[in-house]
Parts: structure tokens; C-alpha cells; sequence
């Protein structure tokens, strides 16, 4: 199983964005379906710019989906 979850949680790589105080990362890397659930965890929460997320965020969902608190499909 972590084997799989590794796969479908690839650390992605961290990066700055002008006048963005934290580390962002490209959640278009992302597998389709890790994509979409990350999509939804993220709805309500407020997005540095369209084309990226915030590392921080990313961390959270990681954790709560190796916790079993979110299902990925």
C-alpha cells in the first residue's frame, strides 16, 4: 500500500512565486485522480495564483490521505 500511495503522492518540487510569502508547488504534476481529490480539498481555501498550490497544503492532504481521512478512489 505505501508503495502505491507513493506513486500516487509524488513529492513534488517547491517554488517561489513573486509577492507569495510561502512555498508553492504545481499541482498540474499530479496524477489525474490524486489531481481531482486534491482539487476538492482545496476548494474553499485560497490559491496564490491559478497554476499553483501551497506546499503547506499539499502537506496536509498528504497526510490526511496516508491517514485514511481522505480516499482517493
Amino acid at each position: 500500500m505505501s508503495t502505491e500511495l507513493d506513486t500516487l503522492l509524488p513529492e513534488l518540487k517547491e517554488f517561489s512565486v513573486p509577492d507569495v510569502q510561502f512555498k508553492v508547488i504545481d499541482p498540474l504534476l499530479l496524477p489525474e485522480q490524486t489531481r481531482k481529490a486534491f482539487d476538492a480539498f482545496t476548494a474553499d481555501s485560497a490559491a496564490p495564483a491559478a497554476f499553483c498550490a501551497y506546499s503547506h497544503d499539499y502537506a496536509r492532504f498528504c497526510k490526511l490521505v496516508r491517514q485514511g481521512d481522505i480516499d482517493l478512489g
